[in-house]
């Protein structure tokens, strides 16, 4: 298990582990060279230059040592929190076209805030809480669709996709804790607009491939407030939506920014749309990164309670999503490949799935299994996630509403 921690907590006989695709790489107070801490001389030097957080990997307990990260995710999760229980949902295949059209036209309406407000205009608040009434829709009706698309649709600026992204899983995470159809709108419009903000930093700064320098990070730190700027002189925009927007960079344990917020000083829609933040993230590519799988990531963010986040909110944002969260390519203990349809927030290691490769990663009659159901056949189990991207696959046409087999091609 990887814990985020803080350099003052460092010791001897630790050991440091770098990411291989941290969305944090870039920053100048992350400690992330690999290794064993050897003494004491070494944190010191480590402290004196600045740093001011690390990932460090923890020993398993002796009763988890045989457990894969995912099982022990999923231990924890059912024995610390009860289970919150979420409605019936609609039939995936009936509902994701639906989810599909919701999300372009909301992605449309980000791609114009942003050239809106590159030219001088002012956010229209009502115009985007419209465009994404089909995704709130859809996240009641089956929350998987929007999951999915999140992590399916490639769009030609990580901009647009981000914010959308983010309002997506963060409209997803209310709907699951039972807010209101009225919060649901003002969660996503913040998410829209997270990071409007940025509009205001040269690209220069916001594109630049590796690690930022001090001045920098500092020039970006500034987006929540720049952002705040820009919403204050919309008409009819929520003061909901200009807090969130202010605070989703705030972190639990009071080291985010601008203002050093912790705990309960942050408002809920903040606390949500830091971690859809992180998320979305972590598990995209970007011009300094490749994405980490889905899995692993949310195994990151259950690192990074009592830090970043709340952990009893983190475990609920990992079940909200399912440990294997719809649109993840998995491999199955019989070496075939599946994609996952549907998460399970009662056993979250057993998602319905529908397995679509033979272990040459050849093409087979799609079979719908549901893994909760002990008599599936073949006992099948998930081993891990795999990268599409790695073995060229677009997963996309196996989410259509109509059963098809589609050829192996390369990611578009």
């Amino acid at each position: 298990m990887i814990k985020k921690i803080s350099v003052d907590e460092l010791a001897p006989g630790m050991e440091v582990v770098q990411l291989s695709a941290d969305v944090w790489q870039q920053l100048p107070y992350l400690y992330t060279k690999p290794g064993i801490i050897k003494d004491e001389a070494e944190v010191r030097r480590i402290r004196a230059k600045g740093f001011l957080q690390a990932f460090i990997r923890l020993a398993p307990a002796p009763e988890n040592a045989r457990l894969s990260d995912e099982e022990r995710l999923e231990k924890l999760l059912r024995t610390r929190e009860e289970h919150l229980k979420r409605k019936p949902r609609a039939p995936f295949v009936k509902t994701i076209e639906k989810a599909r059209k919701a999300y372009a036209k909301a992605l449309d309406q980000t791609k114009r805030i942003i050239t809106d407000v590159k030219m001088g205009r002012q956010v229209d608040y009502r115009s985007s809480a419209e465009a994404l009434d089909g995704v709130i829709e859809s996240a009641i009706q089956n929350a998987d669709t929007i999951v999915c698309l999140s992590k399916l649709s490639r769009y030609d600026s990580y901009t647009y996709s981000h914010s959308i992204n983010v309002a997506a899983i963060a409209v997803v995470f209310g709907e699951y804790v039972g807010l209101s159809r009225e919060e649901l709108t003002t969660l996503g419009v913040a998410g829209m607009l997270h990071d409007l903000g940025k509009t205001a930093i040269s690209n220069r700064i916001i594109n630049k491939r590796g690690r930022l320098t001090r001045s920098e990070f500092e020039e970006i730190k500034k987006h929540p407030v720049y952002g705040l700027n820009i919403l204050k002189k919309a008409r009819e925009m929520p003061p909901a939506v200009l807090r969130a927007v202010e605070e989703h960079h705030e972190k639990f344990n009071g080291s985010g920014y601008p203002h050093g917020l912790s705990k309960d000083d942050i408002s809920v829609f903040g606390r949500i749309l830091s971690m859809a933040d992180v998320y979305d993230a972590l598990t995209s590519d970007r011009s300094y990164k490749n994405a980490i799988l889905p899995n692993k990531a949310l195994a990151i963010m259950y690192g990074m309670r009592d830090q970043d986040f709340s952990a009893r909110e983190v475990q609920l944002f990992i079940k909200c999503l399912g440990i294997f969260p719809s649109g993840s390519l998995v491999r199955l203990s019989t070496g075939n490949y599946g994609v996952v349809f549907e998460s399970n927030p009662e056993k979250p290691l057993l998602p319905k799935i529908k397995v679509i490769l033979d272990e040459d990663l050849s093409p087979i009659p799609a079979k719908l299994v549901d893994l909760a159901v002990p008599d599936n056949g073949s006992a099948l189990k998930i081993v891990d996630c795999a990268d599409p991207a790695q073995y060229q696959i677009n997963l996309r046409p196996y989410f259509h509403s109509r059963e098809e087999r589609p050829p192996l091609e390369g990611m578009d």
